[in-house]
């Protein structure tokens, strides 16, 4: 469905599940055989191959900004877990001991409506998962298991590595950025799910902080969408704030080894404002140095 996209799953036993893995190369990849590649990678796969795999061909055909070519690397389910990534995804992405907003788990068993995503199973699970996350099993796959397997039949830049993750996805992602040890270098945390005040998010910062900083120097590129800090409703509580708040201590308190960017874009809902989001991180870690004259 999706060209030079390659397509294969992977039974993980740091995560104790099993993943679908889209691998998507830039146009021109066979015809560089030399050349090795900045990658990047994104959980919620399921949903991000449909338009990270037209993100590899920015560089062969947008004349205005010069993009490096980049390999997508979509980690998503498979089978029965695809129908219920929601609920899944919660194991996955959230950190552990990420606190939740009070009342969230008794209003989601009061619902009377479940909706087309979740029958009262899938809420049940999504629950469970809510309350026993496990980021960082989900990042040690990325790191440990999948990442090599990535590098030894990709050609991958070692130091141009990415990760892109949106709402849960982006909170995943700020809490990755915050680890001692990484292979990533560039961040792009959307409209992060960070808990104002109580997110491990900031407990994780100022530990950084109190240690000096980060061994490795990396960038976060932060994105939101202007209607998550206006609109009410539980976004302005759970993603708006949230990454007001990083940002502020980020500004006032900034951390060796962790440059921060920001973009804040109008009109965007939640939902329409991820493919904005990896664009703009695109643009700010991966646009092409232009060629010194000689």
């Amino acid at each position: 469905m999706f060209p030079r996209t390659h397509y294969f799953e992977v039974d993980s036993v740091l995560a104790g599940a099993r993943y679908a893995v889209w691998v998507t190369l830039p146009i021109g990849y066979e015809h560089e055989p030399e050349r090795r590649f900045a990658t990047i990678y994104s959980p919620d796969g399921n949903r991000n191959v449909a338009f990270a795999a037209g993100l590899s061909d920015l560089s062969a055909w947008d004349l205005m900004d010069r993009f490096e070519p980049t390999i997508q690397v979509c980690v998503g389910y498979t089978d029965e877990d695809a129908g219920r990534a929601l609920a899944v995804r919660a194991r996955d992405l959230l950190p552990p001991r990420e606190e939740l907003p009070k009342g969230m788990i008794e209003k989601m068993r009061e619902s009377t409506d479940t909706g087309p995503v979740l029958d009262r199973e899938g809420i049940e699970l999504y629950i469970h998962n809510l309350q026993n996350p496990a980021g960082d099993r989900f990042l040690a796959f990325l790191c440990e298991e999948l990442h090599p397997f990535i590098a030894t039949n990709y050609r991958v830049a070692p130091d141009s590595l990415g990760l892109f993750g949106h709402s849960y996805g982006g909170l995943f992602a700020a809490y990755a950025a915050l680890q001692p040890s990484t292979p990533f270098r560039n961040f792009c945390a959307s409209s992060p799910g960070i808990l104002i005040e109580h997110s491990v998010i900031f407990k994780l910062y100022a530990e950084a902080l109190e240690r000096g900083g980060l061994p490795s120097s990396r960038h976060m590129h932060m994105t939101a969408a202007s209607r998550e800090l206006t609109d009410p409703g539980l976004y302005l509580s759970m993603v708006g704030g949230g990454t007001v708040e990083f940002l502020r201590l980020a500004g006032m308190r900034p951390m060796t080894g962790l440059s921060v960017s920001s973009r804040l874009f109008e009109d965007e809902t939640h939902i329409t404002v991820k493919p904005t989001a990896m664009h703009s991180f695109l643009r700010q870690c991966y646009l092409s140095k232009p060629q010194a004259a000689t």
